[in-house]
């Protein structure tokens, strides 16, 4: 089912439809499903890493140290993010009238954002190379992990039910 551009974003999604780039990604026989691959790609670095993460942060496997565990899955959900972005722009710009009205892409981007302040806010809470994370997990880390578990994997929904809504 087709969803048309409301209100402000209707101009928007016919000048980005317009435009030689969307044009070209159109035209592409390979662009989108390699942009749709990573951008899948993308979302299992993600959501791997920061559920992994979050988990530990919560509270499960104490066991292991939550620095060094933090210093390796930060880089694999930032490269997620690096990857899904570009190609999250890719599928736009293919069918930008219809998607930028799209309710569940509006709730997915605000989501997105939300998610990503919540990142800066556990970053600052964990202090300067994470060093916070040596001792007992700091009740506003818990609450940013806890957040973190109900946002990404939403954004990762809503993107599915785009297409089926």
């Amino acid at each position: 089912m087709e969803h048309e551009a409301a209100g402000l974003l209707a101009p928007l999604g016919v000048w980005l439809e317009g435009t030689a780039v969307s044009a070209a990604i159109r035209r592409s026989l390979w662009l989108y499903p390699v942009a749709s691959v990573l951008h899948v790609l993308g979302v299992g670095l993600l959501l791997g890493a920061i559920l992994a993460l979050d988990l530990r942060l919560l509270g499960a496997a104490e066991a292991i140290p939550a620095r060094p565990l933090a210093r390796l899955l930060v880089p694999l959900a930032a490269t997620g993010v690096a990857l899904q972005i570009p190609t999250g722009a890719v599928m736009l710009l293919a069918d930008a009238a219809a998607l930028l009205g799209h309710p569940l892409l509006l709730a997915k981007l605000a989501i997105v954002v939300l998610a990503l302040v919540n990142v800066v806010l556990v970053h600052r809470a964990a202090g300067p190379g994470m060093a916070a994370l040596d001792g007992p997990i700091p009740p506003r880390v818990r609450r940013g992990a806890f957040l973190s578990l109900l946002a990404w994997p939403s954004v990762a929904i809503l993107g599915r039910a785009i297409a089926y809504v």
